[in-house]
Formats: C-alpha cells, sequence, structure tokens
C-alpha cells in the first residue's frame, strides 16, 4: 500500500515534494518509540519504497535526513530520531584573547583551549573557582609557557602535578592549563576558535580526575545525564578518543552502570 502511493505521487511532478515527505512521515512512524535504530534498518526501510535503491544514494539520503535534522548519528551504525543540538560553547574573551595571541605567534601550531566554565549548565553544584585548559603539541609546552608569561598571563602551569593541582590550582584566581594535545582529539571550531567537543569534553573530565575534582563522583553522573538529555552525543567519536587515552572499557563500563544513557547506543 505505502509502496504503491509512493508511485502514485512520484508521478505527478507538482507533487514530488509531496512524495519525499510522505516517505518522511512514513520513516517517523516506523522509528517513533524507538531510542535508536541501525543503518541497516534504516537502508531496509528505503529498499521497500525504492526496491533499486543503491549504497551511493542511500548515503546520500542519509546526509539529507541529517542536514533537515530529521535523524542524528549517534554512532557509525546508530541513529535516532530525538534530534538534539551539537553543543557549541560560548568562548569567554579570556579563552580568545589566549588562542588568537599564540595563533598570531604560532601560525602553524595546534591548540585546543576550553574553560571548565563550559560545564557549568551541566552541573547540580557549581564551583567558585575555574581553570583554562589549553592543548598545544607536546613538543610546544615549553615555547608557549614562556610565550605565556612574556605575555603577562599570571598562574600558567605545565601538566602539573597532584601536589600543584591541590596547593594552587583551585586556590587562584583564572589559572591556565597547559597540556598535550592528544592526536586525534575531537575538537571543533566555534568562531574561528578552536575547542573541545562535548565527547572529548566527557572523556577529559573522566580520565583527569586529580585536576577535575570537583567534577567527580555523583556531580559526573549528573553532568553526563544532563548532557545526554540535551546535546547529541556521538558515541563512536566518544569511544574512539577515549581509546586514545587508554580508557575506552572503563568509561564504557561507567556509561554502562552509572549513568541513565541506554547501553544500546554504544554497544552496537
Amino acid at each position: 500500500m505505502i509502496v504503491e502511493f509512493f508511485d502514485y505521487l512520484c508521478k505527478k511532478k507538482q507533487t514530488k515534494t509531496l512524495a519525499k515527505n510522505f516517505i518522511i512521515e512514513q520513516l517517523k512512524k516506523k522509528f517513533k518509540e524507538r531510542e535508536s535504530f541501525s543503518r541497516e534498518e534504516l537502508f531496509d526501510f528505503y529498499r521497500q519504497i525504492e526496491p533499486s535503491l543503491n549504497e551511493n544514494t542511500f548515503r546520500w539520503r542519509i546526509y539529507n535526513l541529517k542536514t533537515k535534522k530529521i535523524i542524528t548519528s549517534i554512532s557509525q551504525e546508530l541513529f535516532t530520531l530525538s534530534y538534539k543540538p551539537i553543543f557549541k560553547p560560548e568562548i569567554a574573551e579570556t579563552e580568545r584573547k589566549i588562542y588568537t595571541k599564540i595563533e598570531k605567534k604560532f601560525p602553524d601550531l595546534k591548540q585546543c583551549i576550553w574553560s571548565t566554565k563550559f560545564v557549568n549548565e551541566f552541573m547540580l553544584h557549581i564551583p567558585s573557582r575555574f581553570i583554562t585548559v589549553l592543548q598545544v603539541e607536546k613538543d610546544a609546552l615549553e615555547p608557549i609557557y614562556e610565550f605565556l608569561k612574556e605575555q603577562n598571563f599570571r598562574n600558567v602551569f605545565i601538566q602539573p602535578e597532584e601536589k600543584e593541582i591541590e596547593r594552587y590550582i583551585y586556590e587562584t584566581e583564572s589559572a591556565i592549563i597547559l597540556q598535550s594535545l592528544i592526536s586525534k582529539s575531537p575538537t571543533q571550531i566555534v568562531k574561528k576558535i578552536t575547542t573541545t567537543t562535548i565527547e572529548k569534553m566527557i572523556v577529559d573530565l573522566y580520565c583527569e580526575k586529580k585536576l577535575f575534582n570537583v567534577f567527580q563522583g555523583s556531580e559526573l553522573i549528573h553532568i553526563i545525564n544532563n548532557v545526554y538529555n540535551r546535546y547529541s552525543i556521538n558515541f563512536t567519536k566518544l569511544f574512539a578518543y577515549a581509546k586514545r587515552r587508554r580508557k575506552e572499557n572503563n568509561i564504557m563500563e561507567f556509561l554502562s552502570y552509572k549513568t541513565d544513557i541506554p547501553n544500546s547506543l554504544f554497544n552496537d
């Protein structure tokens, strides 16, 4: 019945848009009760309507659905109809100033800057002090440290040890933490500034327990649950980065047993 009605619509040029809308409505109806559905299931759905559909055309179907915000990816093989926006943090003047000065002096240097203020909207207990995290290529740590000092930036620390963290970091206003930028880190550009993605932020908060000690325990669970409810999370990206940090299994176990995220979303 669905196929016949679709064919009928396609034969009339003036109803091409109607035909496309018809497919979308059928797609929503089919998967509306599902937390997620697989790429294979989506392909089977389209093949029922378009039996001659090939892989290349199917990729365009997926691209168009994403562009129209009808579906969103949660891994390489999973999608959801529940559209959630991509997390785009607000870049403060402090981060912008640091980033642009470094970019001007070291134009080819890879860097990523973010602030623990980004976590505010997800927290139950908001801390009174925040830190700026600046991640650059490992060989550039010392030169960047010296450069920031020359530019009169105060309270700059290179990969601080536990004692430094306990004594200085969260007792200091506007501390800047310099860290090595892990290769293939999932970053994004927001208003010309390279910063963290939500996937990277979750992994970093989990891995850097000493540096981000105020975000641990029940607070971290609260943060991640709020992130999941408000924003799109690409779990393929998240676990790929966690693997580079050698924490993939640890984070998967944590998400599975501690958070409200359905296991089916990352056990595909």
